[in-house]
């Protein structure tokens, strides 16, 4: 197939590549950018490296490349058939959920220079350029981690009704001495009656996994108040999956700091981290209505994903019309 001289125009065609197997939050993000990408009049096709067909599209985004390539079996043969797919686009982005200062961004950051893509997404709630060597800054970006239309729905429809919601907090992540010593804390000194769900380290599989898979999460989430949690590394970082999953099944997302580590002061919902002494007086069950409310609100003012998006591919020199993206904007 001929391949078009990037100066002529292509139709509005967007790849979204994903792992398919190993950790499902990669698979979730890079649908919920095919959903973004669609509200903004793109024909979007999500796939696995191994299915993807040859074409030619206007963007390809690589929902981590690290975890695609790893799915993928062959590091080299992925590689170049991700190159191969590139020829065919416009533009290619990298995908990251990840802190930029762990060894994971690293691995992102290295097979994306191998794959010739310049630029990486952080779909995060913060901006962490500031946490990079200054010669990898110009490469960062920050897609911030907003909802999509289908999600901006399911929050306007949300009602307040809690009569099922018994859980007054739940811990679910793999088990380290850290996090064993916090879900400790938890029972000891807060509440005994929460959820705990600590399996050995392991991919976050979609099917067959050990660890509780999205729907089993969400499903503990609608009974809980707060969603409690603490990074598996020593850096400052918010989980954009984490607070979105709080805030769509109805709870409060409560991020543990390490003891005497830095907040930068540009991040939102600050009011939701904090280190562990301070759990059991600040978010008891009689306070919970109002931090919700006032975190709803707060979410409510943040860029949609559909945005964000938006703002890349411009940056990026691909035009199109826009208007119906935003369910907020009418």
């Amino acid at each position: 197939m001929q391949i078009h001289s990037h100066r002529q125009p292509l139709p509005h065609r967007a790849l979204i590549l994903i792992p398919g197997t190993v950790n499902y939050f990669y698979n979730q993000s890079g649908r919920r950018v095919g959903e973004a990408l669609e509200s903004l009049g793109f024909a979007v096709e999500v796939t696995t490296l191994g299915d993807c067909l040859p074409g030619e599209r206007e963007v390809c985004i690589l929902s981590n490349v690290s975890e695609i390539l790893h799915a993928h079996g062959h590091e080299e043969d992925g590689l170049a058939r991700i190159q191969k797919i590139g020829e065919g686009c416009r533009v290619v982005f990298s995908l990251g959920i990840d802190c930029v200062s762990t060894q994971w961004y690293q691995r992102i950051r290295d097979f994306s220079a191998r794959a010739g893509v310049g630029t990486i997404l952080d779909l995060g709630l913060f901006d962490q350029s500031p946490f990079l060597p200054i010669e990898q800054r110009a490469s960062y970006g920050l897609v911030f981690a907003g909802l999509t239309p289908s999600e901006e729905r399911m929050l306007d429809a949300m009602g307040e009704d809690d009569a099922g919601r018994t859980i007054p907090w739940a811990f679910v992540g793999s088990s380290t001495p850290t996090r064993v010593a916090l879900v400790d804390h938890l029972v000891q000194r807060v509440d005994p009656r929460g959820f705990v769900y600590m399996p050995p380290p392991a991919p976050y599989l979609e099917q067959g996994s050990p660890h509780l898979n999205q729907e089993q999460f969400e499903r503990v989430l609608a009974r809980t108040r707060y969603q409690v949690w603490c990074s598996g590394h020593s850096y400052f970082y918010m989980e954009p999956e984490r607070f979105r999953a709080s805030l769509l099944t109805g709870g409060v997302p409560v991020k543990i700091l390490d003891r005497g580590l830095p907040v930068p002061d540009s991040v939102p919902l600050g009011y939701l981290m904090m280190e562990a002494p301070e759990v059991g007086g600040r978010l008891t069950e009689r306070v919970f209505a109002r931090i919700r409310r006032r975190f709803r609100a707060d979410w409510r003012g943040f860029p949609t994903l559909a945005d964000e998006l938006a703002r890349e591919l411009r940056r990026a020199g691909i035009e199109f019309e826009a208007g119906r993206h935003s369910t907020r904007a009418a």
